[in-house]
Order: structure tokens, then C-alpha cells, then sequence
């Protein structure tokens, strides 16, 4: 079982819904996928449950119902100091397709849980009982996945840099940075840089000093350029020129700190499995535009909408002809990014 982490330090560069995107495809390889909502704010948990999740009677009874294993019960035990063991078998996760694909959703009190783990990492060694603060959650988020039986763990984080981030990225094994092409988001290039590296050190010496184990060597994939609109199947040439821009700052200042700490995937396997673009672009997607809100409404991803589908929302005529094309182009850049996860992942 292989865990991922989609961590940027800039919000609104649709982390989560490529999570969602992804987890579908690799479900769709083939492979078993846990969804994990590490977000306080829930927005992937709302992505899956769509207009379920408007719904106040049917959330309450979503997360009051024991059968569903949530992240509301997982934190106040944890936080308690409960065995992770026994967390882990408190109900089953949200199946969210037939097969393959599931959901642990996400809690509002994953605030008070980072706050817990900030504080753990900095006082664990007066306080023994903080240290099972972080053993604890992670590692039952690690039997989850292993009950479930599934093949990625994917990880959707919030723009944070608290404890939890922190545990999180750190404890998995591959992380992936997804990007928007705008100033801010080459500025976060240079925060994520720094700020990995103050984790790792930090974990070091907390690990020195107590007996928790965190992996502390999270591999980069690389960044998932989006966002973006296209002209004559192109990015436009504002975009191309912060899409160059980022690829330059993550090659040239992400990529030297990580080699530093081994924490970043090997150049040459990169170039064999992702031959359409450089290092260490993943997978260039542009802007879903009207197709997201549709593919919201349906709790499908965009690239599973159908001739149905866009019928039902008014698509006729030259609209719809566009939207199918559309629809076959992501299809396409989802089933080979989840193909090049797999391969750069083995």
C-alpha cells in the first residue's frame, strides 16, 4: 500500500479535486483507492457526497451512523489516547464507486487535532502521553487502508502548515504539488521549499528523542500544472509563461532541497514514464470550466460525464459537440497520469 499527499501552501489550486480526479482514475486501473479528507474545511468529502451534503438530515445521520467510519470519531479518540487498532475497526469507510474507490470523510474538528499535533511535536518529550497524539492518527489511518485492502491512500490536505500537514506529508511516502500558473503560486514554490525542510529537522529531532516512527522521507512526483485555458489546444501565452516559470523554480530550488534529504523521485525513471512533458511535470490539465459543476452534480468525474449528462444540463448543439470533445481530451490526461503514478510508484 503506497500513501500520497497533495499538499501546496497556496489555496485554490484545485488540490482536491485532482485528488478526486485521480483517486477515480487509478480506480478505474484497476487499483483499490482510500480517499482521506485531512481538510478541516470537508471540501473533498463534499465533492463525494454532492447534493447529499446540502442535505443537514442526511449529513447528521451520515456521521452519526457508527456503521460509517468518519474522522469526526477517529480524532476525539485519538486525542484521548486510544489504540489505533481499535479505532480502526469503529465501522467502514464510504464506498464511492461499485469497486474500488472509497472515502474516509473529513471532520470540522481536524482544526482541534492540528492544534494537538503542533503541540505534540514541540513538547512530546515533558508530555509522553502527546507523542501517541502522532503515533496514533497516522498509524490509524495505516490500518484503515490495510482493512480495506487498497493499493493507494491518497491524502487531500488543506493549504495549512500546521502539526497536522506536517505528520501527514512527512509520514507518507510520495507527496505530488499541485499548481495553478499565477505569481502566488510561484511564490508558495519557495515556501514549500523552506518549509519541508524545517519538517524534516523537526521530525528528526523529535524522533531522536521519543520512540514514535515516522517515515520522514515523503518522495516528490512533481507538480500537476492546471487551471489554466487553452487557445488552439495551447495554453494561452500568459499562462505558458507562469507554467515556465514554475517548472524553472521547482527544478531549480524545490528539487536541489530535496535531493538533500533523498525526497524526490529519480530524474531518469521520471523522464522514462512521463515522456510528454519535462521534469517534473506530472500532467498539464487545463480549466474544467462548466464541465466541474456538471461533474459535481452527477458524483462523477469529468472525464466519466456522458452524452445523458450533458443533456440534462442543456448542452444541444455546438455546446455539446465541444463538451464530449472535451470530455475524451481529460479522459485521456487522467488515464495516463494514473498511469504514470503507477509506473514512478512500483
Amino acid at each position: 500500500m503506497k500513501t500520497i499527499c497533495f499538499f501546496n501552501h497556496k489555496g485554490g489550486v484545485s488540490k482536491t479535486t485532482t485528488a478526486y480526479n485521480l483517486g477515480w482514475a487509478l480506480s478505474l486501473l484497476g487499483k483499490k483507492v482510500l480517499l482521506v479528507d485531512l481538510d478541516p474545511q470537508c471540501n473533498l468529502t463534499g465533492l463525494v457526497l454532492a447534493e447529499k451534503a446540502i442535505d443537514d438530515l442526511f449529513m447528521q445521520n451520515f456521521y452519526q451512523n457508527r456503521g460509517n467510519l468518519t474522522l469526526d470519531p477517529i480524532v476525539e479518540k485519538v486525542i484521548k489516547g486510544a489504540l489505533s487498532s481499535d479505532i480502526a475497526q469503529d465501522g467502514k469507510v464510504y464506498p464511492v464507486n461499485e469497486n474500488n474507490l472509497f472515502l474516509l470523510a473529513g471532520s470540522l474538528n481536524l482544526s482541534n487535532l492540528d492544534s494537538q499535533i503542533t503541540t505534540a511535536l514541540k513538547t512530546a518529550p515533558s508530555i509522553p502521553i502527546m507523542g501517541k497524539v502522532i503515533s496514533g492518527f497516522f498509524d490509524t489511518l495505516i490500518q484503515i487502508a490495510h482493512m480495506q485492502n487498497v493499493d493507494y491512500m491518497l491524502l487531500d490536505l488543506s493549504p495549512s502548515i500546521g502539526g497536522l500537514n506536517q505528520l501527514a506529508l512527512m509520514g507518507s511516502d510520495f507527496f505530488i504539488v499541485p499548481t495553478s500558473p499565477d505569481y502566488f503560486c510561484l511564490q508558495a514554490i519557495h515556501s514549500v521549499s523552506k518549509k519541508i525542510q524545517e519538517w524534516h529537522t523537526d521530525i528528526e529531532q523529535f524522533k531522536a528523542i521519543t520512540n514514535v516512527s515516522i517515515k520522514n522521507h515523503p518522495v516528490f512526483l512533481g507538480t500537476i500544472q492546471q487551471r489554466f485555458r487553452l487557445r488552439n489546444n495551447a495554453p494561452t501565452k500568459a499562462f505558458e509563461n507562469w507554467i515556465d516559470k514554475i517548472r524553472i523554480n521547482v527544478n531549480e530550488i524545490l528539487i536541489p532541497k530535496l535531493k538533500t534529504l533523498n525526497c524526490v523521485v529519480d530524474e531518469d525513471l521520471f523522464r522514462q514514464v512521463v515522456t510528454d512533458h519535462e521534469p517534473y511535470d506530472l500532467a498539464q490539465i487545463p480549466d474544467f470550466n462548466t464541465l466541474i459543476a456538471i461533474s459535481q452534480r452527477c458524483q462523477k468525474p469529468v472525464f466519466m460525464l456522458s452524452e445523458e449528462d450533458l443533456k440534462e444540463a442543456k448542452q444541444f448543439g455546438q455546446a455539446e459537440e465541444t463538451s464530449k470533445n472535451k470530455i475524451e481530451d481529460f479522459k485521456k490526461l487522467f488515464e495516463d497520469l494514473g498511469k504514470s503514478i503507477i509506473a514512478l510508484t512500483r
